[in-house]
């Protein structure tokens, strides 16, 4: 049997997910935000920026690596605007998925999504967006392969603008 990661058992457990996050409320790992809309449109910028770095890239197989790297952290981003949205700053990525399975999972964000940044706004599929974003991202940053194939990268691209363009929306919306 599959052992459940911390932020799947978030999705299951909604006395976990207070739980959890009030112990990062606590140790600052998450902690309130005043300047929102400062942050929303700083962390909109990062991943748009880092967006076109991918696009830019794409047809230079040779750095395929930071491409994934840049597609991850777009994403990221765009998962930071959320946060901040929601009046939040996190310290690290299961900070930011806590935020994320806490305001959004059900409403605006997907599973998959939700993965995707896990790994790499919520029902159960778009969860596994971020997730396994963070797992290719991991590779391409840790690794001492350069080589990724270009469909893995147009991929990854693919779904970092899907998700930016979802953060983009729930904000626009708010």
């Amino acid at each position: 049997m599959k052992k459940r990661s911390f932020w799947e058992i978030w999705l299951e457990d909604e006395k976990k997910l207070a739980e959890d996050f009030n112990n990062y409320l606590k140790t600052k790992m998450i902690k309130e935000e005043i300047e929102v809309k400062e942050l929303v449109d700083g962390h909109i910028q990062k991943a748009n920026h880092n967006l076109k770095f991918v696009k830019s890239t794409l047809d230079l197989e040779e750095f395929n690596d930071w491409a994934i790297v840049s597609a991850y952290y777009a994403i990221y981003h765009a998962s930071l605007a959320l946060c901040a949205l929601k009046g939040y700053a996190t310290k690290d990525h299961s900070a930011t998925l806590l935020v994320l399975i806490k305001e959004f999972y059900k409403k605006e964000l997907t599973e998959e999504e939700i993965e995707l940044i896990g790994d790499t706004t919520l029902e159960k599929e778009e969860v596994l967006y971020y997730v396994e974003a963070k797992t290719k991202r991991h590779n391409a940053s840790y690794s001492t392969k350069i080589d990724f194939e270009k469909s893995q990268v147009e991929f990854l691209r693919l779904k970092a603008i899907a998700f930016v363009s979802k953060a983009k929306d729930i904000i626009e919306k708010s």
